[in-house]
């Protein structure tokens, strides 16, 4: 585990610390997870969600890290309040000596690490079939889509490759993410019928995509003071 990521789950479990204290007990704050096909420009798409919408970002890598080390996993747990904490106490229990998960044991750790972000809210979390791990209600669940032909372009730009390359990449790393649905969850990546909102990048745009959600989000979060542009 590098000392910058140890770093950066230091910092979120003492932000979640101070706006616990500031914030009502039974306030809900929003919760987004963001599913995108490679090329559709997700990254971007979610980089000004969160600046608009004041939310923090745990993408796959993080929690892959955060979900396969029980230290730091113990540093975030220790954020929630004591009834929080009950349902997550065997998350921890025997796993102190073990260098290697199981599919079993890994996917307890990655719903349990989901749960403990969306337990405390304010966050956008991106990939790793978190989209199955809240369902319906507990999160906003966006699926960004685009062409495969505008994908292909889009990484060929990005990463000045060609053609061929580019077209190899989208396609193997979207197999990746199918076959890691498909492992952990036995559901189908592109079943749209668990998203909540399903967006065509290419069609609308980034700014267009960030409106949708941002809308979606003040209504399926009424509750919330979203805050201003």
């Amino acid at each position: 585990m590098s000392r910058s990521l140890e770093a950066m789950v230091e910092q979120q479990a003492l932000r979640w610390q101070l706006v616990r204290g500031q914030r009502p007990q039974d306030e809900r704050r929003p919760v987004v997870t963001v599913s995108r096909q490679h090329g559709a420009g997700g990254g971007e798409v979610v980089r000004r969600l969160a600046e608009e919408l004041r939310l923090d970002v745990f993408d796959r890598e993080i929690i892959r890290r955060i979900a396969e080390s029980t230290h730091l996993s113990e540093r975030v747990v220790s954020t929630l309040d004591e009834h929080s904490r009950a349902w997550l106490s065997d998350w921890l229990e025997g796993l102190a000596s073990r260098e290697f998960l199981s599919d079993a044991e890994y996917r307890s750790q990655l719903t349990r690490v989901v749960g403990t972000i969306a337990q405390h809210g304010g966050a956008i979390v991106v990939g790793h079939g978190a989209h199955l791990v809240l369902g319906e209600g507990l999160a906003l669940r966006v699926r960004l889509i685009a062409p495969l032909e505008s994908r292909i372009a889009a990484v060929m730009k990005r990463k000045g490759i060609g053609e061929r390359e580019a077209r190899h990449q989208v396609q193997a790393i979207e197999a990746s993410r199918r076959a890691f649905v498909m492992q952990h969850f036995h559901a189908d990546l592109e079943d749209d019928t668990r998203f909540d909102l399903v967006l065509n990048t290419a069609r609308l745009g980034v700014t267009g995509c960030v409106a949708v959600v941002r809308s979606a989000v003040e209504h399926c979060f009424a509750a919330l003071a979203v805050p201003a542009h």
